[in-house]
């Protein structure tokens, strides 16, 4: 398992079940800082054709950087071809209602479950 702190949030990741946990409320800066985000999320699939799970459930807070840097994640798995992606949401965290349906509108294949 490995995990990545950034800024008040965690993401661990489970290779054995190819599951991305994000918990917390993730506030970097800018685009800057979330490079480590980003690549730690390629780093993760690299070496895997499985679907990726990214459960956001207990991710109380994302700003527009954070939606960016999941959004060119999703577009760089599209341009790839994989792996297929699938969103866990939840429906009491208002950020998550807004902004987690927009990840279909780039990729028709990406799955939301909220």
């Amino acid at each position: 398992m490995d995990t990545l702190n950034a800024g008040d949030a965690i993401i661990t990741y489970n290779e054995s079940e190819s599951k991305m946990v994000f918990e917390g409320s993730m506030r970097l800066a800018n685009m800057k800082e979330y490079d480590v985000v980003s690549s730690f999320l390629r780093k993760s699939i690299d070496d895997t054709d499985d679907p990726v799970v990214l459960d956001l459930r207990l991710l109380q807070f994302l700003n527009s950087s954070g939606i960016t840097t999941l959004s060119l994640f999703i577009l760089s798995c599209k341009k790839a071809g994989k792996p297929q992606i699938k969103v866990l949401g939840s429906e009491s965290i208002s950020w998550q209602q807004k902004s987690i349906s927009n990840f279909k509108k780039l990729w028709n294949d990406v799955e939301i479950v909220i």
